[in-house]
């Protein structure tokens, strides 16, 4: 018996999850040092009231529906971190022995929980802003409501808003690809030819807004995802021109350097 006693003090004496053994009256029998670090506990605390460890409401409801033969979790908050705890009732021969409680350190997962669901909620409105767009240009042509001479700038604003959908959905995607550790490959590649080829594709940008883009740069071979140096140096370019004042000037040194 003391054999048995010790293997199963040594067991959950490693265990990460906090494991708590209570009779039938919620009297505490056992209690690893996980389960007194995440309760504050620092002398045995076996033999007394669990009460006297936890009184919230949440936790004793929890252990006296597992006591009648309900298993039950939650959430709380414990000393800066969150956890999962479930409470199961032990029984043998169909008698209530007492109960279980586990506790679970999910602080990382609820993290990762709240951030899914902030990007959830910021893509569901990057979405919907140029689909409303989209949506409010289409209905005005379908009506006749736009002078002939407006409606390339309102096809024009149709694909723009189109354009820009298809960027974000891709953004999606390679998030998505990341969080499943499927990122892309890395490359062998000049970033001066990168530079240029932005440069290439937003050169009708910068004329319409009377801002000058000018490349500067010598070779620079590196390894790395081109299509994301390209994303880079497109977003920095965009907003540079998008955002300067008339006349402007937009210069992308690229250089070696240490």
């Amino acid at each position: 018996l003391r054999q048995k006693t010790d293997e199963f003090e040594q067991i959950i004496s490693s265990m990460n999850e906090g494991l708590i053994l209570l009779d039938v009256h919620g009297m505490v029998l056992s209690m690893n040092q996980a389960a007194k670090r995440i309760f504050s506990v620092t002398d045995s605390k076996t033999n007394c009231d669990f009460l006297t460890i936890d009184r919230s409401i949440e936790m004793s409801k929890a252990v006296n529906d597992a006591l009648n033969g309900k298993h039950s979790e939650f959430r709380a908050q414990k000393n800066g971190n969150e956890y999962q705890f479930d409470i199961s009732r032990i029984e043998s021969g169909g008698k209530t022995l007492g109960a279980v409680i586990l506790g679970f350190d999910i602080t990382d997962k609820a993290f990762a929980e709240r951030n899914r669901q902030e990007f959830t909620a910021n893509v569901s409105h990057e979405l919907k802003t140029p689909l409303q767009s989209i949506i409010g240009s289409t209905e005005l042509l379908e009506n006749g409501l736009v002078k002939p001479e407006d409606t390339a700038r309102f096809i024009g604003n149709i694909k723009n808003e189109a354009t820009r959908l298809v960027s974000l959905i891709n953004d999606i995607i390679r998030l998505s690809q990341l969080d499943e550790n499927n990122a892309p490959l890395a490359e062998e590649f000049d970033v001066a030819d990168v530079a240029k080829e932005v440069a290439d594709t937003l050169s009708s940008v910068a004329v319409k807004k009377n801002v000058t883009l000018e490349i500067k740069s010598e070779c620079c071979m590196i390894s790395g995802v081109r299509r994301y140096i390209y994303e880079i140096i497109y977003n920095l370019c965009d907003n540079a021109i998008r955002y300067n004042v008339d006349g402007g000037k937009v210069t992308v040194d690229i250089r070696k350097e240490n």
